[in-house]
């Protein structure tokens, strides 16, 4: 029997994961938190958002995580007018160092008929970085 080897450990340093309330962004969560537990991975958990309640979805995550790991919570504040929330993430991912990108398929759109939302599909397109889809 060979040693286990540790190489997805280095995949996985630093993790960011967006998220906006919806059930698949918190099994996002739950994915990256596991990773974290295994491999030590650093989590930064990322809000972009133009009107919200950002300490709502800070307790959802704090439920979520219930002190498991020790993670960043970041939220983004953004106008529709000048921008959307899958540019705003794509500009922290490319103005920070991540290895991943952990984020829920579909967020809080209206029509369940999509199994891939637009702001998963633009960031999972357009990410420098491995991204992981949570359905």
């Amino acid at each position: 029997m060979t040693e286990p080897t540790y190489i997805v450990s280095f995949w996985l340093r630093r993790i960011l994961v967006p998220i906006d309330g919806s059930e698949n962004s918190l099994r996002a969560l739950d994915l990256a938190v596991d990773f974290a537990m295994r491999y030590g991975s650093k989590v930064t958990v990322l809000h972009v958002c133009e009107n919200c309640n950002d300490k709502e979805v800070e307790e959802h995550v704090k439920k979520r995580v219930n002190g498991r790991i020790v993670y960043d919570f970041k939220v983004l504040k953004y106008s529709s007018k000048e921008s959307s929330v899958s540019n705003e993430i794509l500009k922290h991912i490319n103005e920070s160092t991540y290895d991943a990108v952990i984020m829920g398929a579909r967020g809080l759109s209206i029509s369940s008929e999509l199994n891939v939302g637009s702001v998963a599909v633009s960031v999972a397109l357009n990410a420098p970085t491995t991204v992981i889809l949570v359905r």
